[in-house]
């Protein structure tokens, strides 16, 4: 039996790489039943838990050291791993990985990474040299692989799509027994809306206020998905906001699973977010969306689906969500038309990444063979 060890993003709390982890777990015990699948995670028992899989702690040396020693393959993402806007900390904790992986002697998928923003030029040369000597490489788009080109990865590079495009919704009941106990009106057209902290001023929080006032002129339902806790900050901020100009809160719901996220969005006509994953899910969902670019990967997404991004608040602190809001929304049944075209080739580009991984396992069968 094959052991195969994900390391990302995971046990953290977060929708987003939770969603990549569940499509990822899924998608591979439907093509390989056997395999045995173990993960990285700062949260080993609650991973172990939620996916029934062996978990170990991703901050513990000797534990991590014992995962790769039982692992036929470093399977190396999904998600935003190496890049240094977060600190220079994450990304050497991430090189820290590729590199154990080396001087141990385990072959190594990079899995649908996104990459950068890489700017320290120190970074730059540990990535490039690490990831020349893995065994395959996929990114998630296109951005990424001009980036690793530019800073000097020969080796072959497929572009693919998120994992999360493999994600299967929680079923309609459950969706709607948790937008029942969020007090939500499962009847009513909604339009959710995914925030997320950042260096966002009063104003706009204003000008989102008023946004929530236009669409529900527009008969628009405003609802907000949590991604993660520590988005709740943002949700009571808006809060305030409307409470400020009289008028209602919106309501939230959080604590979910990726497949719950999913199914709640598919309930939805218009997203609007700040987060990478909430993006990508409402897209799985057919949902039409407006992203922020916060960060860069949030331009390069939307931009390869034709949707509307949004500059940072933090540098464009003036941008009328309202007017831009005016713009989108009348047109949103044609974009959500446009998406159910876009679909499929996003999940079979996604399929790739799972790909990917069965065959470097098959290809290791047939070298032992050829020994034996």
């Amino acid at each position: 039996m094959h052991r195969v060890l994900l390391s990302g993003y995971y046990g953290f709390g977060n929708i987003g790489d939770e969603a990549i982890l569940a499509a990822t777990v899924q998608s591979l015990r439907a093509r390989l039943p056997d395999l045995g699948i173990s993960v990285l995670s700062e949260s080993p028992s609650e991973t172990s838990r939620d996916y029934g899989v062996e978990a170990f702690y991703r901050m513990s040396l000797p534990q991590v050291i014992g995962a790769f020693r039982n692992a036929d393959l470093i399977v190396f993402g999904g998600g935003s791993l190496l890049q240094d806007s977060t600190s220079f900390r994450s990304l050497a904790y991430y090189l820290s990985i590729l590199f154990l992986a080396k001087i141990m002697g385990k072959p190594v998928i990079i899995y649908a990474n996104g990459i950068g923003p890489l700017k320290s030029h120190f970074g730059r040369y540990l990535t490039k040299s690490l990831l020349n000597t893995v065994t395959e490489i996929s990114v998630r788009d296109d951005e990424s692989l001009r980036l690793l080109r530019e800073i000097g990865v020969v080796r072959q590079i497929k572009v693919t799509a998120d994992p999360a495009f493999l994600l299967e919704a929680a079923p309609p009941p459950r969706v709607g027994q948790i937008l029942q106990e969020s007090g939500i009106d499962s009847s009513m057209p909604m339009a959710w809306l995914a925030l997320r902290p950042g260096r966002m001023s009063g104003a706009f929080y204003d000008s989102l206020a008023k946004a929530v006032a236009y669409l529900r002129r527009e008969k628009l339902f405003p609802c907000l998905l949590v991604m993660q806790e520590r988005d709740m900050p943002v949700v009571q901020a808006l809060n305030q906001s409307l409470k400020d100009v009289f008028e209602p809160e919106v309501p939230h719901v959080s604590g979910l699973t990726p497949s719950e996220a999913l199914g709640v969005l598919k309930r939805g006509e218009f997203c609007f977010g700040m987060r990478l994953h909430t993006l990508i899910l409402a897209a799985k969902a057919g949902v039409p969306s407006m992203g922020v670019e916060i960060d860069p990967k949030i331009g390069a997404f939307c931009r390869g689906l034709d949707l509307p991004v949004l500059k940072d608040p933090a540098h464009t602190p003036n941008t009328c969500l309202e007017q831009a809001m005016k713009a989108f929304v009348p047109d949103r049944h044609k974009r959500a038309k446009d998406l159910q075209v876009q679909l499929p080739r996003l999940v079979s580009l996604a399929q790739q990444n799972v790909d990917l991984i069965v065959d470097t396992l098959t290809r290791s069968d047939s070298r032992r063979a050829r020994v034996q």
